[in-house]
């Protein structure tokens, strides 16, 4: 297996490494930024000529860039869920008010119930008694 190496472009390359053992043209096509190639195509005199030396550093930046792309990304899913949760509490806590003022009206209407029965003159204990007797 080849032995890759990392380098550092500034801008896309075509690279032509001559012809393979059947005379077909070996081209690569390399895209800016942080790559990884055989060193073969590492030590061509073209790639020499555009690729900047790669330092730990710029490893260390690219990683870094790549775990805050991630995180930006995580962070954009939670946010749409956590504006979902919002909006779903939003909503309950609504609901739950809307069923405590109709609790409070059913509550008013039975008091208003209980006192209309109250008010309400009941047979005297002697006539319902009377009433028993003669039937």
């Amino acid at each position: 297996m080849p032995k890759l190496v990392q380098i550092l472009l500034s801008k896309q390359l075509t690279v032509n490494l001559g012809c393979d053992e059947q005379g077909q043209a070996k081209t690569v096509v390399l895209q800016a930024g942080l790559q990884e190639v055989e060193q073969e195509v590492a030590e061509h005199w073209f790639v020499k000529a555009h690729a900047q030396e790669v330092t730990s550093s710029d490893t260390q930046s690219h990683e870094l860039q790549q775990a805050l792309d991630k995180a930006n990304e995580d962070l954009r899913v939670l946010q749409a869920q956590a504006d979902a949760a919002t909006t779903k509490i939003s909503d309950l806590t609504t609901d739950v008010k809307d069923r405590d003022e109709e609790i409070k009206n059913l509550k008013i209407q039975l008091a208003k119930a209980q006192q209309a029965d109250a008010s309400k003159p009941s047979d005297p204990p002697a006539e319902t008694e009377t009433k028993a007797k003669g039937k």
